[in-house]
């Protein structure tokens, strides 16, 4: 990918998006990002721990939890909604969540993917601006045991996953120990609800983004899988196809490609944006809160709080440290642009990196795309962040 020359004018971001975020204390996020976020009309992320200071610890692997004060750190980095649809909305159960979506409107955030019942959580924020509206849907399939929203539990919105394990036993007797293979597919129910929640939203907003917790967390899946599991690509066409803009999709930790298709990207992971207590949840870093149960010094095991199988942890990888800030213009100004802003992480706050490194993250955004639907054309930019080189995809026009 070369720089391209002769593009049009920079415009102000009308949307920003955000992967993974974890607050544990105010961010340190440098002033260029920082800027970029107020800039933008609509600022979104993942809010990936709960917001209480009640309750205990899920039996699950891995748990997160941050001061409810983190909400007005949000406010003050410029984020006015996160999604709740992950694996963590409910490590300390319905009053954590009770409590995170509390904190939220205290500060004035709104949020999506999570609520009282399957409707609320599946419900999609509107947001009118003076450049358009944009609706926002939050959905996930990284699902433990009792977080998926139904009539009658709070939750969060559900994509849940079928898997079937499939061992070749001639291949298996010459390969021992391999990897057996899991076919996933989502639960057909599921599926059709989220499409008709896009729909729904496609008919009040120009513009319906999808943020999707999904995936394969990085070390997890054998690289003989692939990077994605079986069921995404399906089903990030689908909600294109009921009229989503933008699929976004977090949880595997690092950026992985992207995909046009039918008029719209799916951005199958955008990494970790900010991740406060990262290093001591791979395992890299000293013992500061409990939050999380470090890897072993010795053992470099996963930091699992059950029993468990002996899995290694992949999450003290450099690329763990990545990300992708994506940025959408309005479609009142013109054809619209899809920005990927490169960052990393440095002690779980986001800067932006040097101009390599910046091309080195966007690269991977192009991997895949020969096995998917074509060419991504990605063009890259030096004028729309200072000292940046900034990927940007044409969605029309």
């Amino acid at each position: 990918m070369a720089v391209s020359q002769n593009l049009s004018a920079p415009k102000r971001p009308w949307l920003l998006v955000a992967g993974d975020t974890v607050l544990m204390r105010p961010s340190r996020c440098e002033p260029r990002l920082r800027e970029l976020i107020r800039s933008a009309d609509t600022a979104f992320a993942n809010l990936e721990a709960p917001l209480t200071s009640r309750g205990v610890p899920a039996e699950k692997a891995a748990t997160h939890r941050a001061d409810p004060d983190c909400a007005q750190w949000l406010l003050d980095l410029g984020f006015t909604a996160v999604t709740l649809a992950n694996n963590h909305a409910l490590d300390y159960g319905p009053a954590g969540l009770e409590d995170t979506i509390q904190a939220l409107r205290q500060a004035g955030i709104a949020h999506v993917g999570a609520g009282a019942s399957s409707q609320e959580a599946l419900a999609p924020l509107v947001t009118q601006t003076s450049s358009g509206s944009v609706a926002v849907i939050g959905l996930c399939a990284a699902l433990p045991p009792g977080f998926a929203a139904t009539d009658t539990r709070p939750g969060v919105a559900p994509l849940r996953v079928l898997q079937q394990v499939s061992v070749d036993p001639a291949l298996a007797a010459e390969q021992p120990g391999m990897a057996p293979f899991v076919h996933t597919s989502v639960h057909p129910p599921d599926l059709l609800a989220a499409c008709e929640s896009v729909r729904r939203a496609r008919e009040s907003a120009d513009v319906v983004i999808v943020a999707v917790h999904w995936g394969i967390p990085h070390g997890f899946a054998a690289p003989s899988y692939g990077p994605l599991a079986e069921y995404q690509q399906p089903v990030g066409r689908a909600l294109i196809d009921a009229g989503a803009t933008l699929v976004i999709g977090h949880h595997p930790h690092l950026v992985q490609h992207v995909e046009r298709y039918a008029g719209g990207l799916i951005a199958y992971s955008v990494g970790n944006f900010m991740f406060h207590n990262w290093d001591r949840f791979s395992g890299q870093g000293p013992d500061q809160s409990a939050a999380s149960t470090p890897a072993g010094a010795e053992t470099g095991l996963f930091p699992l709080q059950i029993p468990s199988a002996p899995y290694r942890s992949s999450f003290g990888a450099a690329e763990t440290l990545d990300s992708v800030v994506v940025l959408l213009t309005s479609p009142s100004e013109g054809p619209v642009s899809v920005q990927f802003v490169p960052t990393t992480m440095t002690n779980g706050d986001p800067v932006i990196p040097t101009a390599n490194q910046c091309q080195a993250i966007l690269d991977r955004l192009d991997r895949g795309s020969s096995t998917t639907s074509g060419d991504l054309a990605l063009r890259l930019r030096t004028d729309l962040v200072p000292g940046a080189v900034v990927g940007e995809v044409r969605l029309n026009g």
